[in-house]
């Protein structure tokens, strides 16, 4: 789990990201940024019903939190972010999760450090 600190918590805040945010996409999901005024960056997962059942999103959205967390010293400080599951997610190991994940944040140069993924 994100600590709090890392959590986009509120909708108004989700919103702005989405409306005034950049986008990257991935065929597993895609990240939407944006500069945020807070000394850490902070993070929020979204799957919509098109990704499957409610067991399916909450997996998809734990494997997706999971490899952010796991890459958080990685990621630069003060952006807000939105992680949006696309339905192929469901089917994906958290490899292929965490993979996606760093090849999008090393497209919006959100990496602090050069992280190697194995490919």
């Amino acid at each position: 789990m994100l600590p709090p600190l890392h959590r986009l918590k509120h909708a108004v805040d989700v919103t702005l990201v989405q409306q005034r945010g950049r986008s990257w996409r991935h065929p597993l999901c895609i990240l939407l940024s944006k500069q945020g005024n807070t000394e850490a960056s902070r993070f929020a997962f979204v799957a919509s019903k098109r990704v499957g059942k409610a067991v399916v999103r909450n997996r998809v959205k734990r494997l997706m939190r999971e490899a952010v967390r796991l890459h958080l010293g990685d990621i630069q400080p003060g952006w807000d972010c939105v992680w949006i599951a696309r339905p192929q997610l469901s089917q994906a190991s958290f490899a292929e999760v965490e993979t996606a994940v760093l090849h999008l944040l090393a497209q919006a140069k959100l990496l602090s450090v050069t992280v190697r993924t194995e490919e």
